[in-house]
């Protein structure tokens, strides 16, 4: 439960951080035998070019050297901490528009 908060505080920071105008959303979908939790946001986005290191460990990208309190942490921890917990997470971003977010939790016939 702690570390699953954890998560999604990260995440809805990030959102935040990252929406000067526009809304952010969460909600829950059930597609098959999986729970997920998705927050999207009408943010700024990350570019095409950024999207597939974010999960790296210290990784920035342009926005986050653009806002000098990114550390480069955040994702990287989340991803980790989901992955022990059999859990997944993967990132949708268009820039400009916003960014989508699916955390997946563990087949629930297996629970």
């Amino acid at each position: 439960e702690k570390w699953l908060s954890f998560v999604v505080e990260q995440l809805l920071s990030n959102a935040i951080k990252y929406t000067n105008s526009g809304k952010v959303k969460i909600s829950v979908a059930k597609p098959d035998t999986h729970i997920q939790i998705i927050i999207e946001d009408e943010g700024i986005g990350i570019s095409e070019e950024d999207l597939p290191r974010v999960f790296e460990k210290g990784y920035t990208g342009y926005n986050g050297r653009a806002d000098k309190s990114s550390t480069g942490i955040g994702l990287y921890l989340c991803k980790e901490v989901l992955k022990r917990l059999d859990h997944s997470i993967s990132i949708e971003s268009v820039p400009m528009k916003g960014t989508r977010v699916i955390v997946e939790f563990g087949n629930l016939t297996k629970m």
